[in-house]
């Protein structure tokens, strides 16, 4: 298991020292996903953060009316730090795996440990929720744009989600009916 790319995504969120690193990487685990297996249901807890080394995931939910609304993704080399899961709250999304996916995990048992050893865990820690919270405000300022807006924003930031994902997901990220983005996509 290769932790590189993991341990560089993490040091821009805290200084870690090299104890802490080595502590860290006795605790991660390589997991190996096929297409389309759900990590988590809506009502189940996250136990792990994730590094997606390789793939694409994704998160969904159901509305009343049972039609499915994308939330979220995640390609290689983004960190899966779920607010829910660390407070220990069952979870209000389904995580499904888009693509055949390698993900380096830790559980959050674990980095409470490394919390209780290192002080710069708690900084890491603030900082990894922080950056969940402006991800969220992002998701957020994106809706509010108005759709050929959203569609080229995506474009611009996740252009892999459109040679990965269907339409119809990722017509339900954007908050647009799948004919509007088939639109839009036959006009670029």
């Amino acid at each position: 298991m290769n932790t590189e790319r993991l341990i560089k995504s993490l040091t821009a969120h805290a200084d870690l020292s090299p104890q802490l690193i080595t502590n860290l990487e006795k605790k991660l685990k390589e997991e190996y996903y096929k297409t389309h297996q759900i990590l988590h249901a809506a009502g189940q807890q996250e136990n792990r953060i994730y590094f997606l080394e390789k793939g694409l995931m994704r998160n969904y939910y159901y509305d009343h009316h049972g039609n499915e609304h994308t939330v979220r993704f995640w390609e290689a080399d983004d960190l899966f730090f779920s607010c829910q899961g660390y407070y220990a709250v069952p979870s209000y999304f389904y995580t499904e795996i888009m693509e055949a996916s390698t993900l380096i995990t830790l559980s959050y048992t674990s980095l409470h440990e490394l919390d209780s050893k290192y002080s710069e865990v708690a900084t890491l820690i603030k900082n990894m929720l922080l950056r969940h919270q402006q991800e969220e405000y992002e998701i957020q300022r994106l809706i509010d744009l108005p759709p050929e807006e959203r569609y080229i924003t995506l474009r611009t930031k996740k252009p892999n989600i459109f040679k990965k994902a269907p339409a119809r997901i990722i017509a339900s990220y954007l908050h647009l009916t799948r004919e509007t983005l088939t639109r839009y996509i036959g006009r670029n």
